[in-house]
């Protein structure tokens, strides 16, 4: 593996990492911060998400399945209502704390990490070249 191509796939994994994050603002956590600013802890304090305001859209929706990401923090009641979990709620407010992330700032992280490859790859490839030599000396151990 050459180390532009392990520089793009890094360039790729974190890219997935931001888009995630911004995902899990923007649609998931809108759902969270909801029930937590009504106090919605428990059974009885279930609120159904047409109260809530919130559509169910795919995301909401997938997420919402048995065994994915928000049913680790929210449960749903026989009559279709939802709340957080009480024993995750201090961890709902940690995770899904801030407003959403902007989408501005989403493109402008990206744009800045590819032009960073752009130039290690086509301005600076003596720079990219001379940092893998390096780093495989490293490894091994000369």
């Amino acid at each position: 593996m050459t180390i532009n191509t392990l520089l793009w796939l890094s360039a790729a994994g974190i890219c997935a990492a931001i888009l995630i994050s911004y995902y899990n603002s923007r649609f998931l956590g809108k759902l969270v911060r909801a029930l937590l600013e009504i106090d919605a802890t428990s059974p009885e304090a279930a609120i159904s998400l047409e109260e809530l305001g919130v559509k169910m859209n795919y995301a909401v929706k997938n997420s919402l399945r048995p065994g994915k990401s928000l049913t680790h923090v929210i449960n749903k009641t026989e009559d279709g209502k939802y709340y957080i979990i009480p024993e995750k709620a201090s961890m709902a407010k940690a995770k899904y704390r801030g407003k959403d992330i902007s989408i501005v700032y989403v493109s402008l992280i990206i744009a800045t990490l590819l032009v960073i490859c752009l130039l290690l790859t086509f301005a600076f490839p003596d720079l990219l070249e001379s940092l893998s030599n390096k780093f495989s000396s490293t490894i091994r151990g000369n």
